[in-house]
């Protein structure tokens, strides 16, 4: 069982429910698989209020520590950000000018439903 998400989550003004609803939907031992823009330093204001911005995927952009502690507050275990730096200089291109390869890149995102580190029948049902 696995839910893929791609550009999506940094649309959703309530992450939180987004993980929760995919930790409902998903069976024990179920894997969550996302491709999505992260920030990985505070969104300037600037930044964050540009419509375009928005709609490009950039300003909804959640911090990776929050993202990860909304996935573990929800129930999600293995939870695992995994950070794509080349991906800055493309976020530079979307929005010249704009800084936003300092503060936001894709990322994976990789968690699981059930017990840290279940693997098994027997721990996942």
């Amino acid at each position: 069982d696995v839910i893929l998400s791609n550009c999506v989550v940094n649309l959703a003004p309530d992450k939180r429910a987004v993980f929760r609803e995919a930790l409902r939907v998903l069976k024990d031992g179920g894997r969550l698989a996302i491709a999505d823009v992260v920030a990985t330093a505070p969104m300037p204001e600037a930044l964050r209020d540009d419509i375009a911005a928005y709609t490009g995927c950039i300003a909804g952009a959640a911090q990776v520590e929050d993202l990860r502690a909304m996935l573990v507050e929800v129930g999600f275990a293995d939870v695992r950000i995994t950070v794509s730096e080349p991906s800055r200089a493309l976020m530079d291109e979307w929005f010249p000018g704009s800084g936003a390869g300092r503060v936001v890149a894709s990322a994976t995102i990789e968690a699981t439903k059930g017990a840290a580190g279940c693997c098994a029948p027997e721990c996942c049902g």
